[in-house]
């Protein structure tokens, strides 16, 4: 793909915009279907990729290396999705037992592995990042809140997040990195 290609996205071009999306589509999908295992999922992670494309086009007119960049935006949307399947787990434990009539067991072995590789990563962190994660995350404490009950200030917690953050990106990263050559 030529930077003129992208060039002209950024002047607005709905012709570039169709060559980018047809060039890049399945490698998107490929990468959000083998990590997520659905179909409906990859397709709309492919969506959301190139919405975020289309709004975000003035600034990629000097875009040096587009795959990287598609695999960060791809990556970073899938974990965003993995964070919620985690969180509506995490609320569904809170949740009255409810009658299965589905087999569901797809998307339970999808959550479990999920949590697990979150959980692994949330392990790796050293004990007082720990802490201010699962205190944040879990426990749905704000920073102000943290800060006070550590006896930090509310600059470290934020500090101790980012890296927190920044670190399990990276480890779950690992796992998705791989896929999308």
């Amino acid at each position: 793909m030529t930077n003129r290609t992208w060039q002209m996205l950024a002047e607005g071009s709905e012709y570039a915009f169709t060559q980018i999306f047809d060039r890049y589509r399945g490698k998107v999908y490929s990468v959000a279907w083998h990590f997520l295992k659905s179909p409906v999922l990859a397709e709309e992670i492919v969506q959301d990729v190139f919405m975020k494309i289309w709004l975000k086009r003035q600034d990629l007119a000097e875009l040096e290396n587009t795959e990287n960049y598609l695999f960060i935006l791809t990556r970073n949307l899938v974990f965003d999705r993995l964070k919620a399947l985690s969180y509506e787990a995490a609320a569904q434990k809170n949740l009255p037992p409810f009658p299965e009539f589905v087999d569901d067991s797809d998307f339970r072995l999808r959550q479990n592995k999920c949590e697990k590789l979150l959980d692994e990563a949330v392990a790796r962190l050293p004990q007082r990042q720990q802490e201010v994660y699962r205190m944040a995350k879990v426990q749905g404490l704000s920073q102000k809140a943290i800060a006070g009950e550590l006896r930090l200030s509310r600059l470290t917690v934020k500090k101790h997040m980012a890296e927190a953050l920044k670190f399990i990106r990276k480890y779950l990263g690992q796992y998705l990195a791989v896929f999308f050559l």
